[in-house]
This record gives structure tokens, sequence and C-alpha cells, in this order.
């Protein structure tokens, strides 16, 4: 089971997370958690499918616990066996949120399913969303130019490392995803048709996260818009490595809740257009952003 707080009770500041990574005790057993069921069905449905619970516990050392176990877990099937990483912006990711870098070999002869690696990469993707929010509440609120630009830096590591997260929970072949995900995602195995990733509690507020930002971001100083720009790039890759996902699985199929339309279609018209979108100037940036129904940047279901 990941643990991790209801993402609306995350801190504003990057320190509470460093603090948190810093801590003697981090690495004991922790006392036992206090489950908060979500209010939203669908969002309990997701949640149970990936083996997150909600907790009524300090978020930032939830956090940083999360995402230092998602990220051992992931890294022994993101390494070549000798060692080198496949996807260095984890590291990165790790280091923004204060966790020392892994140098461990992966075990030889390791083997992770393709099931595994899609829960265990989900996992690590979910505890990544809720340290782009707290970096993007970091920015929002800093009194300081420099401040700033730091959220807006490490906002752009943690999605970085989403996009890195998309690629290592896709990379097993195609058939196993037919036979073995994507059926996994329907009924009788979930009990609600339409399985998505808009469904995901992270989600929603990254949403209204990088909205916030998009909104104040024109009344920032001009200092910020390479780090804005930036951010704005970063968000793109992040679509693309969606895109990919979504065409090297579905094709031409339909996503488990858009219908008809073929998905990776979905995605590559909402990327255009937000990539568009994206180019503007911070005083434009409010368009930056999907609404809260929009398509989500997870992995296509």
């Amino acid at each position: 089971m990941l643990w991790l707080a209801p993402p609306q009770h995350l801190p504003h500041s990057l320190a509470t997370l460093r603090q948190a990574a810093s801590r003697p005790d981090r690495h004991r057993t922790p006392a036992g958690h206090r489950r908060i069921p979500e209010r939203d069905p669908r969002e309990a449905v997701f949640d149970e499918y990936f083996a997150v619970s909600r907790c009524a516990c300090a978020p930032a050392p939830l956090l940083i616990d999360a995402l230092d176990e998602t990220l051992t877990a992931v890294r022994a099937f993101s390494r070549h066996p000798s060692g080198s990483l496949t996807e260095p912006d984890l590291e990165l990711a790790a280091h923004a949120a204060g966790l020392p870098s892994r140098t461990a070999r992966c075990e030889p002869g390791a083997q992770v399913t393709a099931p595994q690696r899609w829960i265990q990469g989900h996992r690590l993707f979910f505890a990544l969303t809720q340290a782009t929010v707290v970096a993007l509440r970091h920015a929002l609120r800093a009194p300081s130019a420099a401040g700033s630009a730091l959220g807006l830096e490490s906002a752009a590591h943690f999605l970085r490392a989403s996009a890195s997260a998309l690629r290592i929970t896709a990379s097993f072949d195609t058939q196993d995803y037919h036979d073995t995900v994507r059926p996994s995602m329907t009924p009788p195995h979930v009990p609600r048709t339409g399985f998505s990733g808009l469904w995901s509690a992270d989600h929603r507020v990254l949403v209204q996260s990088l909205s916030e930002w998009g909104q104040a971001a024109s009344a920032k100083s001009s200092i910020l818009r390479p780090a804005h720009r930036r951010l704005v790039d970063v968000l793109t890759d992040v679509h693309h490595a969606h895109v990919g996902v979504c065409s090297r699985f579905v094709g031409s199929a339909p996503s488990l809740l858009r219908g008809a339309e073929p998905g990776a279609h979905v995605l590559d018209r909402l990327c255009r257009r937000r990539r568009a979108a994206l180019t503007v100037e911070p005083a434009a940036s409010p368009a930056l952003l999907p609404d809260a129904q929009g398509e989500n940047p997870s992995l296509h279901r």
C-alpha cells in the first residue's frame, strides 16, 4: 500500500519536503496510518486499483516516504545491468526533493511483470505529481522572484521525471498491455466502466495549481519568464510522452473513457492546441491548461 496525503492538504513550501527528507527517523517503520476515505467514488476506485490510500498524517513526511519508496521500486527496472540510469531525470527529481541519489546496481535476473510495472510506475507518477503541486505552490507564494524561480525549476524537475515515469511504466510489450493490463481496468476487475486517469485526485489538484500559477504569472516579475517558459516546455514534453505511449498501446482504438474517437487522435489534438496556448507570454498563460475535465497527463487508458 502506498500512503499519500489528500492532495489539497499538501504544503506550500519546498523547505518542508527537504526537512522531511533529512529527518533522522525517516527510514524507521512508521506508526499506523489512519485512512481517509475519498469523497469522490471515482477517485476511490482509481486509488484502490493502484493500491493507494489517503492518510491523515503530516503530508510532507508522507510524500517524501512515498517518493523514496516509489523511486526505489522503479529504479529496479529503469537501470541497465551496468547500473547506469536509462532515465536520469529521476535522480534530478530526487535531488530537488532533498532525497539522496542512489547508485546501486539492479539485481541480476530481476524480472518485473507488465502489471507490476504498470502499478509501480503509476505510483511513482502520483508521488511526482504531488511534488509538482508543492513546487508550484512554493512558486506562487514565495516572497521573492528567486523563491518563485526555485519553485518553477523544481516543478520542471518533477515534471521531467513524470515524463520519464510514463516511459518506464509503459516499457513492456503491446501484447501484454492488451492481454493483462487493459482488461484489469475494465469490469469486473473495477466496479465502473470508463476507467481513466481523470479520476486521479492528485491530477485534479495539479490542474488547479497550474491554473493558479498561470493566472498569477502576469503579475510576477519578468525575471521569471525564462523559468516559466521552461515549465511550459516540460509540460509539452509530458504530453508528448503521453501521446507516444497511447499511440503504441492503443493506436486507432478508443480509450476506455472517451468512446469511439481513437485515443491517440484525441490526445494529439489536445496537445497541439495546448502547445499553441503554451507559447504565449505569462500575461496570457491561463490558457496553458485544460480544465478539470480535460485529458490528464497520465497514461492513456
